[in-house]
């Protein structure tokens, strides 16, 4: 009897790591292009205005369809310019207006990854007061 026992949890433990198994394989073939790092950082302090914003993802984005905007407290959107880097296909280079007001500055950003998922996100700086 202890043997038919043994031989069934053998049999549920193989079962539930190749479920496991399948689960880790599906959810890294699921994810899409996601922020992994920027300049300036989401969350920094600034003691002056940045003149541009560096965006990297974790995959290819197409600069050609990127969107990237100012939300201002008030007021309707503020878009802005970007470009690809020629030498880093995940990285987005985004121009900054030259009279970007002290306080919390939010970023918004719609991108296109290279495998044709979106990314919709946002992200925070502070300028100081001078």
């Amino acid at each position: 009897m202890r043997r038919a026992s043994d031989r069934r949890e053998r049999a549920l433990l193989f079962y539930l790591v190749v479920l496991f198994g399948f689960g880790l394989g599906i959810s890294g073939a699921a994810a899409h292009s996601r922020l992994v790092k920027s300049d300036p950082s989401a969350r920094a302090v600034l003691d002056t205005a940045p003149k541009e914003l560096k965006l990297w993802f974790n995959e290819g984005v197409e600069p050609a369809f990127a969107k990237v905007w100012i939300v201002p407290a008030k007021g309707a959107q503020i878009p802005l310019t970007s470009h690809g880097d020629s030498s880093n296909p995940r990285l987005l280079l985004v121009a900054l207006p030259d009279n970007l007001p002290a306080g919390p500055v939010v970023i918004g950003y719609h991108m296109l990854s290279v495998d044709g998922h979106t990314v919709d996100d946002k992200l925070t700086f502070t300028v100081k007061a001078p």
